[in-house]
């Protein structure tokens, strides 16, 4: 009896042990967060960012730039204009599953997703619907169980030198990859920003399209 009451002490100790790394790991997470966040700011101003540890790869929407900011580090991130961009799509697993301006249907593996219903009536699973299920339309069928190795933001720009710019909110590298709901953050996130750059980009089509010379003759 004494023997087993010594392994239950020690097997406690452990999972006390284990809860402090774990919650250790958790406080220096959040306050690299942190100050990736303030750094972002403190070089582009109040936006909207994303930060991807463990390195710390940045993106986000600096308002008062009217660009988007992407880089590898938070320290490199550089950005875009709003003027140069031409669409943006979320790629999971190298599947398109939006589109910025219509809503359309094609084979199996290569669904699209118009961006209006993918990124905000769907949800973040209903979102992966269409392009994950190979169903032929965007309901009834579920991916909890795909296992989706990256989840990436695909901006198309003005520029013949780099005309594509991809960030990946979630990429798994040679590993398995992870459930859809595990995702949940990540998928939510990518919506996030598609739907405000879907946003900015029909803004800014519509103002052009109404300045003198440029709308419908009456």
């Amino acid at each position: 009896m004494f023997i087993f009451l010594l392994i239950f002490m020690a097997f406690c100790a452990i999972l006390i042990l284990l809860a402090h790394l774990a919650n250790t790991v958790v406080a220096k997470n959040q306050a690299k967060l942190k100050a990736c966040y303030d750094r972002l700011e403190e070089r582009f101003g109040e936006g909207d960012y994303f930060v991807r540890l463990p390195n710390a790869q940045a993106f986000g929407i600096a308002w008062a730039e009217d660009a988007v900011i992407m880089g590898d580090t938070v320290e490199t991130a550089e950005p875009i204009s709003f003027a140069v961009i031409r669409d943006a799509n979320i790629e999971v697993d190298g599947v398109n599953v939006t589109e910025t301006r219509s809503t359309s249907s094609t084979n199996r593996g290569s669904q699209l997703v118009g961006g209006a219903v993918g990124a905000a009536a769907l949800g973040p699973v209903g979102l992966l619907l269409g392009g994950l299920s190979g169903s032929s339309t965007t309901t009834g069928r579920s991916v909890e169980t795909r296992k989706i190795k990256s989840i990436k933001l695909v901006i198309r720009v003005s520029d013949r030198k780099a005309p594509v710019r991809t960030f990946a909110f979630h990429d798994a590298g040679y590993a398995e990859g992870s459930d859809a709901t595990v995702l949940k953050d990540q998928i939510e996130k990518a919506a996030h920003f598609h739907a405000l750059l879907t946003n900015m980009i029909e803004d800014r089509d519509n103002v052009a399209v109404n300045l003198p010379g440029r709308g419908s003759a009456s």
